[in-house]
């Protein structure tokens, strides 16, 4: 087409005719110009499936994370550690009713002392949410989703780690310097597995103010 056009433009100009050659000259350059913004429009086509394409792919990433495929999703992670910590403060209220009702000791009682003591720490997996992070947020028309997403990981998660800080040097410093003085031995293990604690003096623990504390 360019060549017609160059042709065209040759033969008007040899042939003198200027406003004919004029308006083949206007015609060939809008042509060029037509087919840049042809060929930009396609190239941000491109670009923008490209962008939809990664954009889905963080999406389904943070869908996955959260829902579970393989893996056990964090939503199901969270509940799970949830319910064992539950699990933990029943024993807790358990053994303190023995104690406080000056009840007799009951064999049970060994396995409750080792669950009382075991902690489960909600600490969020945020790769996926990195991900996206680094991405950019702008991709995320919702905005409820994206502060709840901030919210979840990046205010709950900083406070996680702070609450299991402090929790650890708890434990390090007062708990366990108590138990080993207490118990035969300490296990604070999973809930699936039959570990026991068996204190030194049972009568003793019952009167002691400051175990139950």
């Amino acid at each position: 087409m360019i060549n017609f056009f160059r042709k065209t433009r040759k033969k008007l100009a040899d042939d003198n005719k200027f406003f004919q050659y004029s308006r083949y000259a206007i015609g060939e350059i809008l042509l060029v110009v037509m087919g840049i913004l042809i060929a930009l429009q396609i190239n941000n086509w491109n670009e923008d499936r490209k962008l939809k394409k990664e954009e889905l792919k963080i999406l389904y990433e943070l869908n996955n994370v959260l829902e579970g495929g393989k893996l056990e999703g964090e939503l199901e992670f969270q509940k799970s550690q949830l319910d064992r910590n539950k699990i933990s403060l029943a024993s807790c209220e358990y053994i303190l009713k023995h104690l406080e009702s000056n009840l007799p000791y009951m064999d049970s009682l060994k396995f409750h002392f080792a669950i009382a003591h075991t902690r489960y720490i909600g600490l969020v997996r945020d790769q996926a949410y990195q991900n996206a992070k680094s991405f950019g947020f702008g991709f995320i028309k919702n905005d409820t989703l994206k502060e709840e997403l901030i919210r979840a990981y990046e205010t709950n998660t900083k406070w996680l780690l702070e609450l299991n800080d402090r929790n650890n040097q708890f434990e390090n410093q007062i708990v366990l310097p108590l138990l080993t003085e207490f118990f035969e031995s300490v296990f604070m293990v999973d809930i699936e597995e039959e570990k026991w604690m068996v204190p030194h003096n049972y009568e003793a623990l019952k009167s002691n103010a400051l175990y139950r504390n």
